[in-house]
């Protein structure tokens, strides 16, 4: 093969290990959210983006109390080889205990629907894995060569997906209030594309991805309250 066409080979692969929290095109055929198609792009913290969605109709002055689902795994999310489904169960736990114990300190939490109720449900709908970034010195000439063919090998890191959709709902209607998808990313956990994730090697990162979904409540709150004001 002519060297100039390996490279163009193996600059597909740096193309395609590039790793970002936003859904890409696949993880967006979601199984929770409905209204992805009006979805934007929110970033609350440095490197916390995802899609995110508010109903312009919202009137949070409705809901004094929120009622938190225990967080689903969905069956798509469990047909990944290197990333075992009691792991998944495991970070669906995680993510249900601490959003509880985040969220409880600033609103009242119940464990029935109520007129004043919201209901926040979340669902860890997508899991995959990905190669992991070239790094610099991968990427000049002798460095491509040896990142591309530690791709072809499966020797190169991979790293972790775990797509999570959030929903706020009415809790008596099941009235759609606001919507995010996110992802959990752990870069370069999986030494090759063999080895099996570990549920000790996310657990950190896991916990930082709560505060997503507690910003997201926190900001649908805001935004809400700027749409009440406007309409007057």
């Amino acid at each position: 093969m002519p060297y100039k066409s390996l490279l163009i080979l193996l600059f597909s692969f740096i193309v395609s290990g590039c790793s970002s929290r936003l859904p890409t095109e696949d993880e967006q055929q979601s199984n929770l959210v409905v209204y992805r198609d009006k979805m934007t792009e929110v970033e609350y913290i440095s490197d916390a983006t995802g899609m995110q969605w508010v109903s312009p109709a919202l009137e949070i002055s409705q809901y004094s109390k929120l009622l938190i689902e225990s967080v689903g795994l969905h069956q798509s999310a469990t047909a990944v080889r290197q990333i075992p489904e009691p792991v998944l169960k495991r970070v669906s736990q995680r993510l249900t205990n601490v959003l509880k114990t985040e969220l409880g300190q600033g609103v009242e939490l119940v464990d029935r629907s109520g007129v004043d109720t919201a209901t926040l449900k979340i669902m860890i709908s997508r899991a995959s894995t990905d190669m992991e970034d070239l790094q610099i010195n991968e990427v000049l000439p002798y460095g491509v060569l040896i990142g591309g063919a530690k791709a072809l090998l499966g020797t190169r890191d991979r790293n972790v997906r775990i797509l999570v959709e959030s929903q706020l709902v009415d809790s008596r209607t099941d009235e759609i209030l606001a919507e995010r998808v996110g992802v959990i990313l752990a870069k370069g956990i999986l030494e090759n594309d063999k080895v099996e994730l570990e549920y000790e090697q996310i657990r950190d990162t896991v916990d930082r991805f709560t505060q997503d979904i507690v910003h997201f409540i926190r900001l649908t709150a805001y935004q809400a309250t700027l749409n009440e004001t406007e309409q007057g």
